[in-house]
């Protein structure tokens, strides 16, 4: 009996020894490359982030970009003001009244001057761009609503170009009325011009 007991003994220490595993030891350089390796990779992400200085300096030009951008946007520049004193025409339009009696011929001859068989031109100036574009969307607003109106161009004093918005020429009060009251009715503002 005891040699069974020895062959159990000796079956159990086998049995134990088969489960545990032996430690594999790496050798030093291995572990010194490795701790090399996550160093770079550390120092490299930590160079990616931007400190704090260089976040508050772009924070700073960003800001005071979006300001001066707000001040020019923010500042309209009215030039009308100076411009329109030196090209404005003072036009009245007689009220042709019809005449309850009316004088003799020489009479009429005598109170006309001879310049007054060649009718009085007249155009209306619905607007005045230093943009082509804004000058060509008002007149394709008026061409809708029916009106024949013409982009001219003019260069300004200081050598700057302006694109102004006509209709006409008219010569009769009625045609200049009803255009008038169409530009009234987009809330347009036009300037009454006399030709020369």
């Amino acid at each position: 009996m005891t040699s069974r007991s020895n062959s159990t003994k000796r079956g159990a220490s086998k049995s134990k020894s088969a489960g545990k595993t032996t430690p594999v030891s790496m050798p030093n350089w291995v572990w010194l490359l490795a701790g090399l390796v996550i160093g770079v990779f550390v120092a490299f992400l930590a160079g990616l982030m931007p400190s704090a200085k260089d976040v508050r300096t772009v924070a700073e030009q960003v800001a005071s970009a979006s300001v001066d951008e707000q001040k020019k946007d923010n500042q309209p520049v009215f030039d009308f003001y100076t411009l329109l004193p030196e090209s404005e025409v003072t036009v009245s339009i007689p009220d042709p009244a019809p005449a309850k009696t009316q004088p003799k011929k020489k009479e009429q001859n005598a109170a006309l001057p001879a310049t007054s068989t060649k009718p009085k031109k007249y155009l209306l100036q619905a607007g005045s761009f230093r943009s082509s574009k804004d000058a060509e969307r008002l007149r394709a607003q008026l061409l809708l609503e029916g009106l024949t109106p013409k982009v001219e161009r003019v260069n300004v004093g200081g050598g700057e170009t302006w694109h102004r918005v006509q209709l006409g020429p008219f010569t009769d009060r009625a045609s200049l009325q009803s255009a008038q009251k169409v530009l009234a009715g987009q809330n347009i503002d036009s300037l009454l011009l006399q030709l020369k």
